[in-house]
């Protein structure tokens, strides 16, 4: 299998990849924006206040609904504990009650000096207001520090990371966009094609398996459409090859009805006369009958939608026994042979039955418009990797008057299509020559 630079899963890698950095980075740069905003939002001093206030009452709340007295440290402990963005005191006159920052045995008022160098505040009071607190067996000051930027930056990281997790599958869709976008113009391209539209070329681009794909299908229109193409061209043929084939057979036939009516009502005069008409109904016969055998061959060789060729065999020994045969019936016809066949004996690959029918063929054709007069020249030829035969001869100083409708010809030339081989027809004034091309095996 071909190995891509840029697989898809290489590709689809990286993309997961750059979508987990840049949700990090988004979450990164969300919390130190949020930590700037909240830094921001209760540096002012009357939002600082309000949020402190809510403190206090919380915890006054809680005092009297567990009717705290001030030795129950453990209840305030409990508060502190849920509380713990909330720094405070708790103390009555000189005597410190509760300090949520010294789990220790609270001596005296000096800790708020303490809490002060622990908060890094200045030495003015005013910063930290007193607020009363009313505890189950006495009236007690407290002092409150409320750290509203810790409270809400954790909370907020919660969401934060939340929709950090929530945007890596939108990086992943936005970095993947580019693949759907080329899978749906493939998609509209394949339902074009089923349409019957072999002209728009498959979209091909990029170096993975989609690039693969697109040059896959690519090809499978290119070879659908050339199938068309050829179906339409056959179809065109064989159309044509009808309508020769009705007007050829019409003509010798209606002049073979004519003979025959003759004969029927002794329309002749003397025996001579008669027997002149018998010749001529016996010629138009064989004019049916060869119209017929060659459209039987065409038909046969246009059948075998398949061929198996033979194995590779010497040129001598292809042509050797068919050449000899051909040769013969044309000297029995009066015609004289030219061979130069040479000394090379090239390999080929053919079907025997093929060749005694394109032969066949050739010897019909020499039969009918060939000079009896002039030799026929048959020669070996060879160039660029192929070898064959070349037919050569003197076409008649006055052709038959026969129409043809070259089945003869095409047969020929489906045959050697089919055993990869081809065939090449040139005409002069004087000359018709018939070039056999067959590959040469290796």
């Amino acid at each position: 299998m071909k190995k891509h630079k840029h697989g898809l899963s290489r590709q689809f890698m990286e993309i997961i990849v750059l979508s987990a950095l840049a949700s990090v980075v988004l979450l990164m740069i969300a919390q130190v924006v949020l930590n700037k905003a909240l830094r921001f939002y209760f540096n002012q001093p009357e939002t600082q206040q309000k949020a402190t206030e809510r403190q206090v009452e919380d915890l006054q709340a809680y005092l009297d609904e567990r009717h705290v007295s001030s030795w129950d440290t453990k209840k305030l402990d409990d508060w502190s504990a849920r509380h713990g963005s909330a720094i405070f005191m708790v103390y009555d006159d000189s005597r410190l009650i509760y300090s949520s920052y010294r789990p220790a045995i609270y001596q005296s008022r000096d800790d708020i000096s303490d809490m002060r160098l622990m908060l890094d505040v200045p030495e003015d009071d005013s910063w930290l207001p007193l607020y009363n607190l009313t505890l189950a067996d006495t009236e007690a000051k407290a002092v409150f520090y409320y750290n509203g930027v810790d409270a809400y930056y954790g909370r907020g990281c919660e969401i934060l990371l939340l929709f950090s997790f929530l945007s890596f599958p939108c990086f992943f869709l936005l970095g993947s966009r580019k693949f759907v976008r080329y899978i749906l113009q493939l998609s509209e391209e394949i339902q074009a094609m089923e349409g019957g539209d072999l002209d728009h070329p498959i979209t091909i681009q990029g170096d993975d398996e989609l690039t693969t794909l697109a040059s896959s299908l690519d090809c499978l229109r290119l070879t659908l459409s050339q199938q068309q193409t050829e179906e339409a061209q056959a179809a065109a043929k064989v159309k044509s090859l009808v309508t020769e084939m009705s007007h050829d057979l019409r003509t010798p036939l209606t002049t073979l009805l004519l003979y025959t009516e003759i004969l029927r009502h002794h329309k002749y005069e003397t025996a001579d006369q008669q027997n002149e008409y018998l010749t001529k109904i016996d010629e138009k016969a064989r004019q049916i009958k060869q119209l017929s055998d060659n459209l039987f061959e065409y038909a046969l060789v246009t059948r075998d939608t398949v061929v198996q060729l033979d194995a590779p065999a010497r040129f001598s020994q292809i042509f050797e026994e068919p050449l000899a045969e051909l040769v013969d019936t044309l000297q029995q016809r009066g015609f004289t042979c030219a061979l130069e066949l040479g000394s090379e004996d090239v390999l080929l690959t053919v079907r025997a039955q093929y060749i005694r029918r394109v032969l066949d063929n050739i010897g019909s054709n020499l039969f009918k418009y060939a000079d009896p007069a002039q030799p026929v020249e048959i020669r070996f030829v060879r160039q660029e990797g192929r070898a064959g035969l070349v037919f050569r001869n003197h076409v008649l100083p006055a052709p038959p008057a026969v129409e043809s409708t070259k089945v003869g010809l095409i047969s020929m030339e489906t045959m050697m299509k089919k055993m990869n081989a081809a065939v090449k027809v040139e005409q002069e004034s004087e000359w018709y020559s018939i070039t056999l091309w067959f590959p040469i095996a290796n």
